[in-house]
């Protein structure tokens, strides 16, 4: 099992070219369109399915949050079809899940080391720089070094610890795209 350690920050599209420089590469050009699902009597939802760069994400979170921070246990599995996205959402409905909540992300993606950097432009949202390390050690404290190599990047690009938003997306796009 992989955890994902994650922070994400409100960010403006001004930060691409820092971000290119630190780096040492421009970013590669990314487009998610994501769909939740959940169960009708869930209020979160229990799994996503991302169409992006031509083939389909499956994944399940976890979620645990403390102060901006995130340790979230992560599944997913890689489809390369994007023409079976119309099966899948079929089987989740025959499954039981409704659409809990539908998010646009577009931007560009880089690594540095094992950081995985993003910066995304998020529909209804605004602009974010999203950071995350894969880690295969659970919780917060366990992975404190990953987290400060994630707040040195962070300061690094000159964004500050007030940037750091600490709800998710979810909660941020429900008053745009209330649940059926």
């Amino acid at each position: 099992m992989s955890y994902e350690i994650e922070i994400k920050a409100h960010a403006s599209a001004g930060l691409k070219e820092r971000i290119d420089e630190y780096v040492g590469q421009p970013g590669l050009e990314v487009v998610k369109s994501d769909t939740y699902y959940a169960l009708p009597s869930d209020v979160v939802p229990r799994f996503r399915i991302r169409l992006e760069n031509g083939g389909i994400l499956v994944s399940a979170k976890r979620n645990r949050r403390m102060d901006g921070l995130e340790c979230n246990q992560e599944l997913e599995f890689h489809h390369d079809n994007a023409e079976d996205l119309a099966v899948m959402q079929d089987m989740a409905a025959l499954l039981g899940y409704e659409v809990f909540i539908h998010k646009y992300k577009r931007g560009w993606s880089w690594m540095c080391g094992q950081v995985h950097i993003e910066l995304l432009d998020v529909k209804h949202l605004g602009w974010f720089l999203e950071m995350e390390i894969i880690s295969q050690v659970d919780g917060f404290e366990a992975n404190r070094p990953l987290y400060d190599e994630l707040m040195r990047i962070l300061h690094d690009l000159g964004c500050q610890d007030g940037d750091i938003e600490s709800r998710s997306y979810q909660e941020m796009l429900r008053p745009f795209e209330p649940r059926a």
